[in-house]
């Protein structure tokens, strides 16, 4: 009897353990063996109906880290996406596998050789200082790498750049578009410009009080008055250091000094309530620095009180929409190396002005309409009779001075030089840029409102250039690779869409 259960119990056993086992193995396996559903635990991304559980997503999503610190630029931002700005690996990851889906397809199998061959050529290896043990410690081992998954990497590389030569097979630049590209960028104007000065024009503009109170009825909820703060603060001052002592004494000071501001801060920050009795604390001369108190009545931002004037960093944060009544603000540098740390003691909520607290801002506004319109039509209505003068044969010079306008003539500049010391230098380069000699350019604004312009590109030269050739060849390469890239785009763009890839939502995994 004995025995008989004795054999009972082995086979028993055995079938627990084959279940343990076979249990285990499909819990922690990264297959998909039941099509998993997608944001669930087990399914962070389906490409070609698999779904990939997140210990398989996130070796992937490594060789993103590793491909940009390798030097891979085109190859990770090709596949990641070039106008994304945040750090979301899922779209590499799809693209990963749908590259070697396709290299595999298409019968491109980089053998060992090769990769061993092009290991040395990569971007990271190119710096002197750079060698196998480098990358090794500071790059592979750090991301979780192998020498096995470098050699993969290598591989998807090297798939991907073939990828592209046959995507852009027979298809070249035009020689004609980088001889284009080199004479813009190495031309020099010589150009006249006159100006319209909306100044000038608002001091004709006349306002009616009809006009003022049509325009109060019409924006009474707008108008209002400009939200005001008040402060408590503590600036704290560093102590003077000897002007002969050494840097190493002066970095020692600075450390010193910037390690008790930050112990006071913590105390003022920590019991906002009391921060003028813990501020006393600190007030007066102490081993590492000198403070004091103050208290700030509740100001507009424009009208910033003298310790704030031209300090727009403190400016922005003490009026943070983000700050609250009762915050302390972090410590903010100011002149002469002095930190100032504010407690937001009152708020004063913009509140409805009347018909005569609004009327400066009123005519403000009305004047600056009436004398942008004004000016507008004037530039327009000069630009057309200098179209006309100069079709007729008439040199822009005489054009201008026939209708009393005042031309300036600009030194020689080009698209990488700019007129110097002009504020409206980037618009004029702009305004002139593709237009021929003898050409007039359209009515153009000058930047902060201060009117508009129109210039006559008097002359046009080309740079004398010895390596005028070596730079047309470098744009043509450049023009040939960035053809190849949007071609490569639109390509695998399509594949990604037959690959009927998915990713989740929300709570994309970060490796």
């Amino acid at each position: 009897m004995l025995t008989q259960i004795r054999h009972i119990q082995k086979g028993v056993l055995i079938v627990v353990t084959v279940i343990i086992v076979v249990s285990f193995a499909f819990l922690y396996s990264d297959f998909d063996f039941v099509e998993g559903t997608l944001g669930r635990q087990d399914c962070v991304v389906k490409v070609y109906k698999r779904c990939y559980r997140q210990k398989e997503f996130q070796k992937l999503a490594s060789h993103f880290d590793v491909s940009l610190e390798l030097g891979m630029y085109d190859f990770a931002m090709a596949l990641f996406g070039e106008k994304r700005m945040d750090r979301d690996p899922t779209d590499f990851v799809m693209s990963l596998v749908i590259l070697r889906k396709e290299a595999e397809r298409l019968g491109i199998e980089p053998g060992a050789d090769e990769i061993k061959a092009a290991i040395p050529t990569l971007p990271i290896f190119q710096q002197p200082w750079v060698t196998a043990d480098v990358v090794e410690n500071r790059i592979l081992g750090p991301n979780g790498f192998t020498q096995g998954d470098l050699a993969q990497l290598v591989k998807d590389y090297l798939c991907f750049q073939k990828m592209r030569d046959l995507v852009g097979a027979g298809v070249a630049a035009v020689p004609s578009e980088a001889a284009k590209l080199y004479t813009k960028n190495n031309q020099r104007y010589t150009a006249t410009v006159v100006r319209f000065d909306r100044k000038a024009e608002s001091e004709a503009v006349k306002l009616t009080d009809e006009e003022i109170k049509k325009y109060f009825e019409e924006n009474q909820e707008d108008l209002k008055s400009e939200p005001k703060r008040g402060f408590e603060f503590v600036k704290f001052v560093p102590k003077s250091v000897a002007k002969d002592a050494t840097n190493e004494v002066k970095a020692k000071a600075n450390l010193a000094f910037a390690n008790a501001v930050n112990r006071a801060y913590a105390d003022l920050a920590g019991d906002e309530a009391n921060f003028n009795n813990i501020a006393k604390q600190y007030l007066g001369e102490k081993a590492d620095f000198t403070a004091e108190s103050g208290n700030l009545e509740p100001f507009a931002r424009n009208e910033a009180p003298e310790i704030l004037k031209d300090n727009e960093e403190a400016l922005n944060a003490i009026f943070s929409g983000a700050k609250q009544a009762g915050e302390v603000s972090v410590p903010i540098q100011t002149e002469g190396g002095a930190y100032l740390v504010f407690h937001l003691s009152k708020s004063v909520e913009p509140a409805p002005l009347s018909l005569e607290q609004a009327t400066p801002a009123i005519k403000e506004v009305l004047t600056a309409t009436k004398s942008n319109r004004a000016v507008s039509d004037a530039a327009s209505a000069a630009h057309a009779k200098l179209s006309e003068a100069i079709k007729a044969g008439k040199s822009f010079a005489d054009a201008a001075k026939e209708q009393g306008l005042k031309a300036e003539t600009l030194p020689s500049f080009s698209e990488s030089e700019p007129p110097a010391d002009l504020a409206d230098a980037a618009s004029i380069v702009q305004a002139v840029s593709g237009l021929g000699e003898k050409e007039l350019s359209a009515v153009s604004e000058r930047p902060a409102g201060e009117g508009f312009f129109v210039a006559h590109v008097d002359k046009i030269e080309i740079y004398k250039d010895a390596g005028a050739q070596t730079k047309k060849d470098a744009l043509l390469a450049s023009i040939k690779n960035q053809t190849d890239r949007t071609l490569f785009t639109s390509w695998f763009n399509q594949r990604r869409a037959e690959s009927g890839s998915e990713r989740p939502t929300i709570g994309t995994p970060q490796p």
